[in-house]
């Protein structure tokens, strides 16, 4: 299967259970990767037959910045149906990492990761 990867997307929020981050807020890193059938656009050469990155993106950028999620789970879990909704026909399958560093809880750690995987066909 082919594959269309947007990696380590920036932004900052307000995401988060505890009032800390809900107030203060913190960046999280998201990663994408789209599986679909390449072949067609590949000998085209034309964008309407495929997805367009850009359009993912600021579908991404819109959706994260339009609500404060609690968990990282749901806002997986949205980017997963929003990008469904849009794309269905060309996709297979897609795969969502969201990676939050600053969480208030004791230990040292890089970072928690939610990966979130969805079935379109």
């Amino acid at each position: 299967m082919d594959k269309i990867r947007i990696n380590n997307m920036k932004f900052w929020t307000y995401n988060g259970v505890l009032p800390e981050e809900q107030k203060l807020g913190q960046p999280i890193a998201i990663d994408l990767e789209l599986r679909l059938d390449l072949s067609i656009s590949g000998k085209s050469d034309d964008l309407t037959q495929t997805v367009n990155y850009v359009e993912v993106f600021q579908m991404i950028t819109e959706l994260v910045k339009s609500k404060n999620f609690q968990l990282m789970e749901a806002l997986a879990y949205a980017i997963l149906n929003a990008i469904g909704q849009r794309f269905n026909l060309q996709l297979h399958s897609a795969l969502v990492c969201v990676h939050k560093q600053y969480i208030p809880m004791p230990g040292v750690f890089d970072d928690i990761e939610i990966e979130m995987e969805k079935e379109y066909k």
